[in-house]
């Protein structure tokens, strides 16, 4: 007898996807304030903690640092893709990883921003490398089997891009959290005396345990017996990941999408260095622009998902690269009167038009992979939904470890400072460069075929 699978109820969903919350506070934790903690700008009044040198015309110290720990981040991803995908915990195969990385994760976050010395020097770069290297091993612990719960858990179209609006918005929370919460709480924490560096440390502990806390709500709502139907594969590690790069389809994707990331990891990265380089305002300042980012993102997520049921989900990010790119260029004449924009309004205009790519980055690929995922399985007759986030994150990790280099690269070697803000600057043409290569990778998606599949697949199902 075929066993019956229940409908994820709304309050599991809600639950289940609070760990969206808990994970992207870890990441923009080190995106936001890793580089601006070590590297700072001369006008912030904090030291430097590593060295400010390039090696051989293009690496810097924090940028090979950065580098390192996407390498042991992205071998993590297929390797933790198989662990889940084959595992028979009686935990679940997802839920129990989950459990395993939740602490890790949140406590390297935070140690990320106790280095052993007060000076910039090798001791300081060996710990930035190790933290990083276990920081983005737990975060793949953690993230891959929360995402592959996704095509496992629902079981229609809406019903999936319902999920993803609900992680989308979360996500967004996330990052409202760290990316305008943070400033706010560093600048009131620095108001009751403490220096900027100790301010920051405060900040991120406050962070740090907000994160975990939302990492292990996730877990109560999960019984897999109940709500999804996958079983174990036997398929093992290389052959699944074989499979998986094998997709054209999964392959024109993935190239799209990480182009997108490349650009919101650039623009991360350099939000206080915008605010205080070229715009000559105070680290709290960025809250503020990002405010405009997140309020626009959260007024386009319905109408995304709206989209989503009824335009093609690659058209939605081809546009948004357009926009994401043409926003990212204007950054460039950020602070000047090269713009039509009044310099007082210049900031609020250009972010505000980056949220809305933004929302359908938060909204749109997770559904994308997850038909992909489901496609595989009528292909393959195969349950290796994991393998898919892990592959995705393999090359996305590679990926954010170079935008990290290019990044460190442009401030070190044409300047992050007032006097000498070139580096700052070149940033945003860099992003817009790179979404061209986005838009052709999406614009070669087989959407079409996979839809159709999935239809058909789901219409046999009903009439079984």
């Amino acid at each position: 007898m075929k066993r019956q699978v229940e409908t994820f109820p709304l309050w599991g969903k809600l639950l289940y996807s609070s760990g969206v919350v808990g994970y992207t506070i870890a990441d923009r934790i080190w995106v936001t304030f890793m580089f601006y903690f070590y590297l700072p700008p001369a006008e912030s009044g904090m030291r430097e903690l590593i060295p400010n040198v390039t090696f051989w015309g293009i690496f810097t110290a924090v940028g090979l640092v950065t580098v390192f720990g996407r390498i042991v981040d992205s071998v993590a991803d297929p390797l933790v893709a198989s662990w889940s995908d084959r595992s028979k915990s009686r935990l679940g195969r997802r839920r129990s990883l989950m459990i395993f990385g939740g602490l890790p994760l949140m406590a390297a976050a935070v140690f990320l921003f106790f280095p052993p010395f007060s000076e910039p020097g090798i001791g300081n770069t060996i710990f930035l490398a190790v933290m990083l290297g276990v920081l983005l091993f737990s975060f793949t612990v953690y993230v891959v089997p929360l995402l592959a719960l996704i095509p496992e858990l629902t079981h229609s179209n809406k019903e999936r891009i319902n999920l993803v609006t609900i992680q989308a918005v979360l996500s967004l929370l996330g990052i409202i959290i760290v990316m305008i919460g943070g400033y706010i709480l560093w600048d009131i924490i620095g108001g009751m005396g403490l220096s900027k560096t100790t301010s920051l440390q405060a900040t991120v502990v406050c962070l740090g345990i907000l994160g975990l806390i939302f990492c292990y709500i996730a877990v109560i709502p999960i019984d897999e017996k109940r709500y999804s139907k996958s079983t174990p594969t036997e398929v093992g590690l290389f052959e699944s990941l074989r499979l998986t790069l094998r997709s054209g389809a999964f392959l024109s994707y993935l190239f799209g999408t990480i182009t997108f990331w490349f650009g919101l990891n650039i623009v991360s990265m350099g939000a206080a260095y915008y605010v205080r380089v070229l715009l000559n305002k105070d680290e709290a300042f960025a809250s503020v622009v990002f405010g405009a980012v997140f309020g626009v993102a959260l007024v386009f997520f319905p109408i995304i998902n709206l989209a989503g049921r009824y335009i093609a989900k690659k058209t939605i990010m081809v546009i948004s690269l357009l926009i994401f790119g043409l926003a990212s260029c204007a950054l460039y004449w950020l602070g000047t009167d090269a713009l039509v924009i009044p310099v007082a309004y210049q900031p609020f205009v250009i972010f505000a038009i980056l949220g809305i790519p933004v929302s359908a980055l938060l909204l749109i690929p997770n559904a994308m992979i997850s038909d992909i995922a489901e496609y595989d399985s009528i292909q393959t007759k195969t349950n290796r939904e994991a393998m898919f986030f892990g592959a995705q994150g393999l090359l996305q990790k590679i990926n954010l470890g170079i935008s990290a280099l290019i990044f460190a690269f442009l401030l070190s070697s044409y300047g992050k400072d007032v006097a000498q803000p070139m580096g700052v600057r070149l940033s945003g043409p860099v992003v817009a460069a790179v979404c061209i290569i986005g838009i052709v990778m999406f614009l070669l998606y087989p959407e079409k075929k996979i839809m159709g599949a999935l239809e058909a697949k789901r219409s046999a199902g009903e009439k079984g």
